[in-house]
């Protein structure tokens, strides 16, 4: 049998061809128009808005620059599923850069920390490793999948299910946190001065 095989050099130059497309962590990034505003007005409304949103002892401003107009932070907070007693906690890096009429939100270095106890301080995955599966989460969780693939019965399959649904609601609900996140800084953000 003839096998096609790859060179050394061209599986290569696939790989860096391919390479700006492949994103190794997840990440949030948007860079907003704020027409009539100074990267210092702008500087000052997202220094205000950490200064009231940071006030937690998880988060902590890493750098606050006026000068090259660039605010970092790592925060953190806490979520839980309704349906177990799972909680996790998203940790985050924040990065705001600032220029004349506009400005660039990222939020990078996403991780998540669970089993956290009295007598444990938990562990700590990257973020993308539950983004990975987060569609194998949802089809586990889901008994009617279970049921559909497997001959069990439907209180097997719920109870089979339950741990699944629940990292699947914990990884939809850090996403919707950290947009939510994104969305009120961007609503400070365009506020007039006469808005208040």
């Amino acid at each position: 049998m003839n096998y096609y095989k790859i060179k050394p050099m061209k599986a290569l130059f696939i790989l860096l061809f391919f390479l700006p497309f492949i994103s190794f962590s997840q990440e949030y990034t948007e860079v907003v128009e704020v027409p009539g505003k100074t990267s210092g007005q702008l500087y000052s409304i997202a220094r205000e808005w950490f200064a009231k949103s940071f006030i937690s002892a998880d988060n902590t401003l890493l750098m606050d620059d006026r000068i090259s107009g660039k605010i970092i932070a790592k925060g953190s907070f806490h979520i839980s599923d309704s349906t177990s007693n799972v909680v996790w906690y998203p940790n985050f890096t924040i990065e705001i850069s600032f220029k004349d009429g506009r400005y660039k939100n990222e939020i990078t270095d996403i991780s998540i920390t669970s089993g956290v106890s009295e007598n444990s301080s938990g562990t700590t995955s990257p973020f993308k490793k539950y983004l990975d599966k987060k569609e194998n989460y949802k089809n586990l969780g889901d008994p009617g999948w279970r049921m559909s693939k497997r001959k069990i019965g439907k209180e097997t399959a719920i109870k089979a299910s339950e741990p699944y649904q629940s990292i699947y609601n914990l990884i939809c609900k850090t996403e919707s946190e950290l947009k939510d996140i994104l969305s009120k800084i961007q609503i400070e953000m365009k506020k007039s001065e006469g808005d208040w």
